[in-house]
């Protein structure tokens, strides 16, 4: 399992970004996002074979393409179930799939996930625009799973990679992490026996510019759900009195 995690990581960072690839795309009103997984092209990864792992996803508004990169340890999921509209609205896409190492058929496994990605647009040249990416990890294990967290939006290290161009925007946005359930519940809603199960919240992480969540540690215990949240916020960027007529704010301020 250590050894096809580490492939998969390698495959992560090879330049695959010009190659064919299986993309969908669903818009609204001045936007539209394309969520792109890996192409048919990796077996021996066992049932879910061939391997298709999340790839990247474009963020088009008013005409603009910003490139994002998607969450982890979504980026370790096999997407086989991936559609636009039917059980969710038609300017969401929903992608499901088995954890790479963990599946038993194309879509089921011992531990599973899945995403559905939102986007809701402004009006006609506004440039404004909002993205969701929210991810459920489900382990369906007895064992504790250990997981690395990173919020869809951040600025990769890889060489291989090209960091996305937010120039002339601003770029916010939040990330919630947390975990739900265990192997005999789920809901916190639910009274009957036999009681409540646990729940975890991180600290939200608010951000401007790329998302700081990068490689952090965390476990899922036996049974739970992982849910991870990402709402990205994109306007054009107005420039102020200082950026302006930088000369003003270079002086010195003096206090009598």
């Amino acid at each position: 399992m250590n050894n096809k995690r580490a492939l998969a990581l390698i495959l992560a960072c090879l330049p695959v970004l010009s190659l064919a690839q299986d993309a969908l795309t669903v818009s609204d009103n001045n936007s539209a996002v394309k969520v792109t997984r890996d192409p048919a092209i990796y077996f021996g990864y066992g049932p879910s074979d061939p391997l298709r792992l999340p790839r990247k996803i474009e963020w088009t508004v008013d005409g603009r393409t910003i490139l994002v990169y998607p969450s982890g340890p979504w980026g370790f999921i096999d997407i086989e179930h991936f559609h636009g509209g039917a059980h969710v609205a038609a300017h969401q896409l929903h992608a499901q799939g088995p954890m790479l190492g963990y599946a038993t058929t194309t879509t089921e496994g011992t531990v599973t996930g899945g995403a559905i990605y939102t986007v809701e647009g402004g009006a006609a040249g506004s440039g404004t625009s909002r993205l969701v990416e929210k991810v459920d990890i489900h382990n369906k294990t007895g064992a504790n799973l250990a997981v690395s967290l990173t919020g869809m939006g951040f600025k990769p290290t890889q060489a291989s990679l090209p960091v996305p161009d937010y120039s002339g925007l601003d770029v916010t946005g939040t990330t919630v992490v947390f975990f739900q359930g265990n192997e005999t519940k789920y809901s916190i809603a639910d009274m009957s026996p036999p009681g409540f199960p646990p729940l975890t919240v991180r600290p939200v992480v608010s951000f401007s510019g790329f998302n700081p969540l990068l490689n952090q540690s965390f476990t899922i215990p036996p049974g739970a759900v992982l849910t991870m949240i990402t709402e990205l916020n994109v306007k054009r960027h107005i420039l102020s009195l200082c950026e302006l007529y930088p000369g003003i704010c270079d002086r010195p301020i003096i206090v009598r």
